[in-house]
């Protein structure tokens, strides 16, 4: 069991830093860990939700379990101590569940990347690496494209052509894939179909991942030209509706 953020009430703020600097120092001097192979990582995930990073399960007894910022296990990047008290890394959004799995709520485009936990276990210390990808709530990036769109819908006729162009420029240079619909259609700066068929009709998406963060574009979608009602004529009023306005000669005499 690991204690939350804000355990060990019965401790003054002085115990918890003598605490938190003798947890360091037992980490600094302990053995050596072995490394468990990474976990997939994450799906991206939207600024303001919230990132799960799961404990490695197939370990058998855990005895205690402390987290990190990035790919080494560096007591000034400590999130958690094995005693779980905040360190150097916390941000105050960090909290532990009763597993030992590392909570970050409202997460920013500044949480993306890697997150390493140390475990002591009845076979020794091991430690794995989990990633986070987080993208930024706003709009998306903008695309370039042929023929040029409105509010983000292209309007084609059948067996024209149709381009989509990713024109950002990012560092480091990203990887970029495709999507329509949902499912991967393409890879490579630019999107082009030649001849538009049904089969090419929907909402198109260009991800551009590299090694720090995740981007999305905002989303195209291509659609047959919209057929526009005619608008009806008014009815003539009929002769009935007609004598009903007439006004007697006499009466404007």
């Amino acid at each position: 069991m690991r204690c939350p953020l804000g355990a060990g009430y019965g401790h003054s703020p002085a115990w918890k830093t003598l605490l938190l600097t003798g947890s360091l120092l037992a980490f600094c001097t302990g053995p050596a860990s072995s490394e468990l192979p990474s976990s997939a990582s994450l799906d991206p995930l939207t600024e303001g939700a919230d990132a799960h990073l799961p404990v490695p399960r197939s370990l058998g007894d855990v005895l205690s379990t402390s987290w990190f910022r990035g790919h080494e296990a560096r007591p000034e990047a400590m999130i958690f101590s094995p005693k779980g008290f905040p360190g150097p890394g916390h941000t105050g959004r960090e909290t532990l569940d009763p597993q030992g799995s590392l909570i970050i709520r409202n997460v920013t485009t500044q949480d993306a990347g890697s997150y390493t936990v140390v475990l002591e276990t009845s076979r020794g210390r091991r430690s794995a690496t989990e990633q986070i990808h987080v993208k930024a709530s706003s709009s998306g990036v903008p695309l370039m494209t042929f023929p040029g769109n409105s509010q983000g819908i292209i309007q084609s006729e059948l067996n024209y052509s149709v381009i989509l162009q990713w024109v950002a420029s990012i560092d480091p240079e990203p990887v970029l894939r495709w999507t329509l619909n949902g499912s991967l259609c393409g890879t490579g700066k630019k999107m082009i179909i030649q001849r538009l068929s049904l089969k090419d009709l929907g909402t198109y998406v260009c991800l551009a991942e590299n090694s720090e963060e995740v981007y999305f574009s905002q989303p195209v979608t291509v659609m047959l030209p919209r057929e526009f009602p005619h608008p009806h004529p008014r009815p003539l009023p009929s002769c009935s509706s007609v004598d009903s306005f007439l006004i007697p000669l006499s009466h404007l005499l």
